[in-house]
């Protein structure tokens, strides 16, 4: 089985591709380039009818099957992985040891996002609807 490997610019990139389309550049430029993907959710550059944030965004993100994610420890040496380790499997153990930490399925169906700002922005769950 070959290995997996992708960048966390790469991640990104795949996560604005999947989740934030419809950005215009302008939107692009100012409010996330240089800074974090989250902010197309902070800046509410986009309406996302089933954005869930804070405590809800937890509560979902707990429900979630995990077996197949992709993961971004933005800020620490965990890179970018194409599992979910087991010690992260809930808000609350995510909260208690990252900063800045990127989940999405593998499908790209849905996303948890916990932010460096703590509760002051996010942590956000975004599910697309079909």
């Amino acid at each position: 089985m070959p290995k997996f490997s992708m960048t966390k610019q790469k991640f990104q990139n795949q996560w604005l591709r999947h989740f934030a389309s419809e950005l215009t550049k302008g939107q692009f430029e100012k409010y996330v380039k240089n800074q974090f993907i989250w902010h197309v959710f902070s800046w509410n550059l986009l309406s996302f009818n089933n954005l869930l944030i804070g405590n809800d965004a937890r509560k979902k993100f707990d429900q979630m099957p995990k077996t197949d994610c992709i993961c971004c420890d933005l800020y620490g040496n965990g890179g970018v992985t194409d599992s979910l380790p087991p010690r992260y499997s809930t808000a609350e153990q995510i909260d208690a040891e990252l900063t800045e930490f990127y989940v999405v399925s593998k499908d790209y169906s849905w996303t948890y996002i916990k932010t460096h700002e703590g509760d002051l922005c996010g942590p956000y769950f975004l599910e697309k609807t079909i």
